[in-house]
């Protein structure tokens, strides 16, 4: 661990010291930090347990989950593990879950992506946020998630999640509203809700997330996202993206230099992490808001996925999320 690093952690704990008086039921769930607190929610679940993710590939870290969700099964915990079809690593994780007794384990419709990354005990807590279920995503990459203890929430996403294991061949519109420092998204509700607040944005706009796809016509959601963030930096407000670059996918890297220099042109700052490091943590700051969760600013995550975000206002957890993308835009 560099020095750097060393002096972003201390800063993490001394800003979260006193998090527990403000909002003790909210907890950031960070980069390694992910696999302990999985670990304990489904260690200390009493009656259920609703995942939803987009991958669960075995090797070290996933199988000490997936050990821990046999467990809490032969406690009598129910389960229920929803997992995306097009994936060869998630047939054989149901295959190995298959026939064992509280657990229900069974992919999604083929017409539609389930990209959540989404974990409910008990109706009363989520986690929820950009972490898969790889050894990638629990040992490696950035990444970002947020724990909520609050059983409206969880009533909530543990109703959205019902929706999907019943049918999830279609998108799911929202079902309640709620007001507050805490805002549950789902689905395509989130282009509209960022796009209000990005019109509106009068300090700061900050955006990392994995992938980010622009497109030729110019008339795509994140085409219009980016209009917005080009709009708010000419009125003053401040601008920075990081974007992913990979050192396996060409692709992804196409797509997000694509991007960048898009955003460079027009006055933004704007880079690529380092090729040896994985950003896949979806943070998006809007002035004094916090956006987390699983939706990537490409023409699925945006317009044809399931996804799951959240929406935070609380000051201290805005601030933590503000200083760790600063820590990983200054890397």
């Amino acid at each position: 661990m560099t020095k750097h690093c060393r002096i972003f952690l201390l800063v993490t704990l001394l800003l979260f010291s006193g998090l527990a008086e403000v909002s003790s039921k909210t907890i950031p769930v960070i980069d390694r930090e992910y696999l302990p607190y999985a670990q304990r929610l489904i260690r200390e679940s009493k009656e259920s347990i609703s995942i939803a993710m987009f991958v669960a590939k075995k090797g070290r870290k996933v199988d000490t989950l997936i050990k821990e969700v046999r467990e809490a099964a032969q406690r009598g915990v129910k389960i229920r593990i929803l997992l995306d079809d097009r994936l060869a690593a998630n047939r054989l994780t149901i295959k190995s879950l298959e026939k064992k007794k509280n657990i229900e384990a069974r992919f999604d419709s083929p017409k539609k992506t389930t990209h959540n990354k989404i974990i409910i005990s008990d109706e009363k807590i989520v986690l929820i946020g950009s972490t898969n279920w790889t050894e990638m995503s629990l040992g490696y990459a950035n990444e970002a998630n947020v724990m909520i203890e609050d059983r409206k929430m969880a009533e909530y996403f543990q109703e959205y999640f019902d929706y999907l294991w019943k049918d999830s061949s279609k998108d799911i519109s929202p079902f309640k509203s709620f007001r507050g420092e805490i805002i549950p998204i789902i689905d395509r509700e989130y282009f509209d809700i960022v796009r209000a607040m990005m019109k509106k944005a009068n300090k700061r706009t900050l955006v990392m997330v994995y992938g980010f796809q622009l497109s030729s016509s110019k008339d795509t959601r994140a085409d219009i996202l980016a209009d917005e963030m080009i709009k708010a930096r000419k009125r003053g407000v401040k601008v920075k993206v990081i974007l992913e670059k990979s050192d396996f996918n060409e692709w992804l890297n196409r797509m997000n230099g694509k991007t960048i220099e898009y955003f460079k042109e027009n006055g933004i700052e704007a880079r690529l992490d380092n090729e040896d490091i994985i950003t896949h943590a979806k943070v998006v700051i809007i002035d004094d808001s916090v956006f987390l969760g699983s939706t990537n600013w490409s023409y699925g995550g945006l317009e044809l996925w399931h996804n799951s975000d959240i929406l935070i206002r609380n000051k201290k957890i805005v601030d933590f999320f503000r200083n760790y993308f600063e820590e990983k835009f200054n890397e």
